[in-house]
């Protein structure tokens, strides 16, 4: 195993592998395996995935923040809401300017199903901290992998491809298909997290945009501002 990541087993065939702050899952079914991001990518990412499952690994990209898709040119395709394709591009020249890595991308649309022989994975648009963040429900199991959206820790919202309103709709949509999933997965904070914590997400964004709670300067991000709603921070 490589020393950069720390590795936590769920259950039989589910894993997370902690990678300094940034939370990557591996799910393995009888086909395939499913990995969900690629955390900062400056470890060896591929050899410790296939130092616990054997089976062909499809990688989902949740969205193209830098630290969900670092170690993407370790692996030869990723999956990820073609709304990202242009911010993955991006992200990937800004924080490894030396890769000749060709972004090989496929797309995945609201409702497909990543299907790993004895567990499936519903593909969720959830738009908001950026156009194409998608969440992924396994519904059987009643787990939400829920992306950056839904954490209890800080949830980036500055830039020009974060959107409040298209957030706070996105944790409505969610919120409402409560009784598919009980659990959240989560890629930053507490591990995991009930489903209710939607609710406080929601309520906390509705305060935020109705002037209800002050802001305070965070180091953060340069010249941030953070709005502490209980339930996580969000920074603008």
């Amino acid at each position: 195993m490589n020393d950069v990541y720390s590795i936590i087993q769920i259950d039989r065939h589910s894993w997370t592998i902690e990678d300094n702050g940034a939370r990557v899952f591996l799910f393995e079914g009888v086909d395939k395996s499913l990995l969900v991001d690629s955390g900062y990518g400056k470890g060896n990412l591929r050899e410790t995935v296939e130092g616990l499952t054997k089976l062909p690994v499809t990688l989902v990209n949740t969205h193209a923040d830098h630290d969900h898709i670092g170690g993407n040119a370790q692996f030869e395709r990723a999956f990820m809401h073609p709304s990202e394709y242009a911010r993955y591009r991006e992200e990937f020249a800004l924080f490894h300017p030396d890769s000749d890595f060709e972004l090989a991308v496929s797309p995945l649309w609201e409702g497909d199903c990543i299907d790993l022989g004895n567990r499936r994975f519903e593909v969720i648009l959830t738009p908001g901290h950026s156009p194409g963040s998608i969440a992924l429900l396994d519904e059987k199991n009643r787990i939400l992998l829920g992306g950056d959206g839904v954490i209890d820790d800080r949830i980036a919202m500055r830039g020009s491809w974060r959107d409040t309103d298209a957030y706070l709709l996105s944790m409505e949509k969610l919120n409402a298909m409560r009784g598919r999933f009980d659990t959240v997965y989560t890629p930053h904070g507490t591990f995991p997290v009930g489903a209710e914590i939607l609710e406080g997400l929601i309520s906390g964004v509705k305060r935020i945009m109705g002037g209800e709670i002050e802001g305070v300067e965070t180091d953060f991000i340069e010249n941030a501002i953070m709005y502490d709603v209980g339930a996580a921070k969000f920074i603008y």
